[in-house]
């Protein structure tokens, strides 16, 4: 859940890019954000905070770029849906073009006509295919923590479930946030 929701603020298209974002970390660690911790206040506050994800090593760093940008805490910095779909589109036709290319599998040809940036682009994705798949491959059935949730719940909800109150105030960055136990 974007920062800005967790401050009672209203859902925006940018509190759904950084839920996309969410979704790009997810394609990259093949497990659900937070899995190992308890989804309670404490992990809000720490979103709130700019607690995100640790980025998964060996993620293409144009990926990774992007994800950051799309989980930026603040809404104004991240990029509109019409910018992602550009650079995504761009990355697809590229590797499409690369994969179609190399048909053969020696994957010693480059695609033509395509600027230097969106070539190195192409080639992270091309290299991170390889080490990813392998490293998802390796990992091992991993338990998630007992209290972190994957369905949809409301935010009152965890908090009557702790018996906690917090309190933010408004155009609150969380720093100021006030946990008290009834």
């Amino acid at each position: 859940m974007a920062p800005e929701i967790l401050r009672n603020k209203p859902y925006t298209p940018a509190s759904d890019i950084y839920s996309l974002s969410i979704i790009m970390w997810e394609f990259t660690s093949g497990t659900p954000p937070f899995y190992h911790e308890a989804h309670d206040h404490h992990l809000s506050l720490n979103i709130c905070r700019g607690k995100r994800p640790e980025i998964i090593k060996n993620t293409p760093k144009c990926y990774m770029d992007l994800m950051k940008k799309c989980w930026d805490s603040d809404p104004s910095n991240r990029p509109t849906i019409r910018m992602l779909e550009y650079i995504v589109s761009e990355w697809i036709r590229c590797i499409n073009e690369y994969y179609e290319i190399n048909r053969d599998g020696d994957y010693k040809y480059l695609v033509p006509n395509i600027d230097n940036q969106l070539k190195d682009d192409m080639l992270e994705f091309v290299k991170a295919d390889k080490t990813l798949v392998q490293e998802q491959a390796n990992t091992s059935i991993m338990q998630s923590h007992p209290q972190a949730y994957y369905r949809s719940r409301k935010f009152t909800e965890i908090l009557a479930q702790e018996k906690s109150e917090i309190v933010v105030q408004e155009n609150s960055e969380c720093f100021e946030c006030i946990i008290e136990n009834q």
